[in-house]
């Protein structure tokens, strides 16, 4: 990442929040890239091309026409030819919203998201937010914002149609997990994004600490650490640390949350563009005790990292269904007037090397949800797992 000579941020999100993405890990250095003379003309003549038709259109076309919406609509176009749903072009609206996530605060409907082939699928909701009291759940598919399709929308688009100031209200069509299509008002207000929750457990007599983790922002190590601490001095015997729906953050926090159990070898990055970089968690370990990582199909990214770094290492039992498989580095550039490209710079690889995206993790215990049912399995599992264990 450091042959980026760019002004950037490093990313590893793969769930939007309503209010922006987390973000972190500025580099430095001159807002430059590097080309080889090739590249440069190629890059020449490809501009050229969109200037001579946005010309063409604004002397020749029968009604009038807006060259910068022309040229914004031919930047979305070359980036959805790479398939890579990671890499946009970011409106200066849409950077505010972005940006706007570091406040830990926003005004919206209390959600979390992950784009999808069908729109976009809600992947957690906070409680007390307006989407829990509107009865929306994970898995339910948002097929369109105000009227607005978001099949091919990218997901800061949509982040910034639902967000937005409190006491509005946004209309939402919703294809729940189960049943059938349905139209839903849901009133924006201010949503504070929780870190953790943490709880005491039973398993065969021995106290369980069992702490979830809902996003890598900015504190999600320190509250991780503060809680298993917590635990540790309540007498807890074991733990359990719960990323089920938890989609990113900060590559920082993935390093630093791994931490707080083992140190050594986290993650390693590499692209085109950016050479091998090997990141390492340097403690101070929190606690040595047997753990049990809960996962599905909704961990990605950051959560993957942790999951990846503690199950290559032996030093936590996996249990749940397979994780998302999102194993790319995204970079935020300036590109000036407050707009922004978001794009893939780089892989990154578990401590054994291995290439998780689009593949994911699958877990040491596979143990499947029940929707139908109000008893969590997972969990139970674990702490039955845990029990057995000397």
């Amino acid at each position: 990442m450091r042959a980026l000579r760019t002004i950037v941020v490093v990313l590893l999100v793969s769930l939007g929040f309503l209010g922006g993405y987390f973000v972190g890990w500025f580099m430095h250095g001159e807002n430059v890239v590097r080309l080889s003379g090739t590249e440069r003309n190629d890059a020449k003549k490809a501009a050229s091309l969109e200037q001579r038709v946005i010309e063409e259109l604004e002397g020749r076309y029968y009604k009038a026409v807006e060259a910068e919406k022309l040229g914004q609509a031919g930047v979305r176009g070359v980036l959805k030819s790479l398939d890579d749903p990671y890499t946009v072009y970011l409106s200066p609206e849409e950077t505010m919203a972005f940006e706007e996530k570091e406040s830990g605060e926003y005004s919206g409907i209390g959600a979390s998201l992950q784009k999808s082939a069908k729109g976009v699928v809600i992947t957690s909701v906070f409680p007390g937010s307006p989407a829990a009291a509107a009865g929306l759940k994970p898995g339910d598919t948002i097929v369109s914002v105000d009227g607005s399709s978001t099949k091919d929308a990218a997901i800061e688009t949509i982040i910034a149609r639902i967000k937005g100031k409190e006491g509005t209200q946004v209309r939402l069509e919703i294809k729940p997990k189960s049943g059938p299509p349905k139209q839903l008002s849901v009133t924006r207000r201010p949503i504070q994004i929780p870190e953790t929750r943490k709880s005491m457990e039973k398993a065969g007599g021995k106290k369980v600490g069992y702490v979830q983790l809902y996003e890598f922002g900015g504190y999600a190590a320190r509250d991780v650490r503060r809680d298993i601490e917590g635990l540790a001095r309540k007498g807890a015997q074991s733990f359990i640390l719960d990323l089920r729906y938890n989609g990113g953050g900060l590559l920082s926090q993935a390093v630093d949350v791994t931490g707080v159990f083992q140190t050594g070898l986290v993650t390693s990055t590499k692209g085109l563009h950016s050479p091998l970089e090997e990141l390492e968690a340097n403690g101070p370990v929190a606690t040595g005790k047997t753990l049990v990582l809960l996962v599905n199909g909704y961990s990605a990214s950051a959560s993957e990292i942790v999951t990846g770094a503690l199950k290559d290492r032996g030093r936590a039992e996996v249990l749940g269904t397979r994780t998302f498989g999102k194993g790319l580095v995204q970079s935020i550039v300036p590109l000036g007037n407050n707009a922004s490209l978001k794009l893939t710079t780089a892989v990154y690889y578990t401590p054994n090397g291995t290439n998780i995206n689009e593949k994911g993790i699958t877990p040491d215990i596979v143990v499947t949800e029940k929707p139908k049912t109000k008893k969590d399995e997972q969990l139970q599992a674990a702490l039955r797992y845990l029990a057995r264990q000397p």
